[in-house]
């Protein structure tokens, strides 16, 4: 099984090279959980439009059917309500429309002339992206009713290299080349790139990277390693690489959106691995890992969401971090969310290990130590 997990995800991230290698990678993750067609989307959501688009099916009629009626889908509204990396069926979506969502769901088009012709029963849906004008989602049909928590743990383990990749190719919706993410290409785009070895040593850094490095203002060369000047964020981004180098499907949600200075408009970062990719004689041998650097400004995140992406946090941890900041107490955490007070203790023991927080006290001054580097002005 791990095996099989190593190459659907070293095939997700061979997708940020290559945009035509999306099919065969939601082919692997199919045949992982069965499923029937898999589509992974990005939709604009002020014009409703794709912006990306991809869909695996053995079967080439269901996808053009699919593809005729995927703008009768009425939920397309409540996409932004689905929580990131956590997969879940249509009942979800149901409720989250109100009373009548099934009965809305089921006399509509899409349901009638694809759910209902080839068999479809149910789907396993996931958010793979947020931003203020941008959803990315993965839907996986399946001709079943899921109900095996093993269906749902595997794509959940898999959402957050999913977003990876996902998160990358939205930022940049860069040049592709047939190969690869080539030295050309990444020495041409105006975000900045570092190439680093698994000691954080610098291999590469296209021209914009080189002027991050000359302002220092939120980035630097420390004995010609890179290092960030806000120490949560060097360690963050030095841990996501180390994770990369040694197990892909280790990394997890580490290194992906680390908010680097402490700014009214951070710059964030994401890594991608590049171990496997350097086996195939695409980067020197030593490259560990790509480090890409958005635009101050770019991502609006809470403090919550900051904690959560330098600390690699799973949505389970981050919503308790989200309570602790409003200032519940552990029995009040535990009533918020439906489960036992040993479940919020051992939560917040993980949330301490992974943070270096003390207690409920030393992690609500973390949140607020954070917040003014992700808050617009």
């Amino acid at each position: 099984m791990e095996q099989q997990l190593s190459e659907i995800i070293g095939a997700i991230y061979d997708c940020v090279a290559r945009e035509d290698a999306w099919p065969n990678a939601l082919r692997l993750i199919n045949g992982q959980v069965n499923g029937f067609l898999t589509t992974l989307a990005v939709f604009d959501t002020t014009t409703r439009s794709a912006r990306l688009a991809q869909i695996a099916c053995d079967d080439g009629e269901a996808i053009r059917t699919l593809v005729a009626h995927a703008k009768d889908v009425p939920f397309f509204h409540l996409l932004h309500r689905m929580e990131i990396d956590q997969p879940d069926t249509l009942e979800r979506m149901f409720s989250l429309y109100g009373p009548d969502g099934e009965a809305v769901w089921k006399s509509g088009a899409l349901h009638q002339n694809f759910h209902a012709r080839y068999g479809v029963l149910n789907s396993i849906d996931m958010a793979v992206l947020k931003r203020p004008t941008r959803v990315g989602t993965i839907n996986i049909s399946v001709q079943y009713e899921p109900s095996e928590r093993r269906v749902f743990d595997i794509v959940g383990l898999l959402g957050p290299h999913i977003r990876r990749a996902v998160t990358i190719h939205d930022m940049f919706e860069m040049e592709r080349a047939e190969a690869a993410v080539l030295r050309e290409v990444i020495d041409a785009l105006d975000h900045a790139v570092f190439i680093v070895a698994e000691d954080m040593t610098i291999l590469f850094a296209n021209e914009a990277a080189e002027a991050r490095l000359r302002e220092q203002h939120v980035v630097h060369s420390l004995s010609g390693r890179l290092a960030a000047r806000y120490s949560y964020a060097g360690a963050a981004l030095s841990n996501a690489v180390a994770l990369g180098a040694r197990d892909e499907i280790s990394l997890a949600a580490a290194g992906i959106d680390v908010p680097l200075a402490s700014a009214e408009r951070p710059a964030v970062a994401h890594v991608l691995p590049l171990q496997r990719r350097t086996e195939r004689g695409r980067f020197e041998s030593r490259a560990a890992a790509a480090i890409f650097l958005a635009a101050a400004g770019t991502v609006v995140q809470s403090a919550v969401e900051a904690v959560a992406a330098l600390f690699a946090l799973t949505p389970a941890e981050r919503r308790v971090v989200g309570y602790v900041s409003e200032g519940m107490t552990r029995s009040e955490i535990a009533n918020a969310q439906g489960v036992a007070d040993g479940t919020v203790k051992s939560q917040l023991a993980a949330i301490y290990d992974k943070t270096g927080a003390e207690d409920q006290r030393s992690l609500q001054q973390l949140v607020r130590e954070l917040s003014p580097p992700v808050r617009r002005a």
